[in-house]
């Protein structure tokens, strides 16, 4: 499971690699920051989605082919991924050290994230996460196709 698993990751990254590679038409700079002011727009309607636990934004921000890899090693789609928001207690989000990477229909965002979880099941908690999501353009619009999720060292 584990090898097909890598095996899997190796050949997107592979296929992401030759698609960026042979993408022709190189864009301005004031574009590319125009493009990735709207990849950052799109995932901070997707925080707010999540903290709101908003379905109907959910759906449609994130992307049909969504893959979600934890930190414990296990994989989930986008239905897991809405059900677990919706399940979740959170007060709030505050993301931190972002940046995003653009190339072409496909954007990574690299970022720090603090949730912080209400007290209704029990005493308020926060956690801290080091993440990578990847964003594709389809029929114009950002939606996230794939998040890794990971505790932020203290350091």
């Amino acid at each position: 499971m584990l090898r097909t698993i890598r095996l899997g990751i190796a050949l997107t990254a592979s296929a992401t690699i030759v698609a960026c590679a042979s993408h022709p038409a190189r864009r301005s700079d004031a574009d590319l920051e125009r493009e990735g002011q709207r990849v950052l727009a799109a995932e901070d309607a997707y925080v707010a989605a999540e903290v709101r636990r908003d379905e109907a934004s959910l759906r449609r921000l994130v992307d049909d082919e969504f893959k979600h890899n934890a930190a414990d090693g296990t994989t989930s789609g986008k239905e897991e991924l809405i059900r677990s928001v919706l399940r979740m207690d959170m007060a709030g989000q505050t993301v931190s050290e972002r940046s995003v990477l653009l190339e072409g229909d496909v954007a990574v965002i690299m970022a720090t994230t603090e949730l912080r979880f209400g007290g209704a099941a029990g005493p308020p908690r926060t956690s801290r996460l080091r993440y990578t999501a990847v964003y594709v353009k389809r029929e114009g619009a950002w939606r996230m196709l794939a998040l890794q999720m990971q505790p932020r060292s203290t350091r």
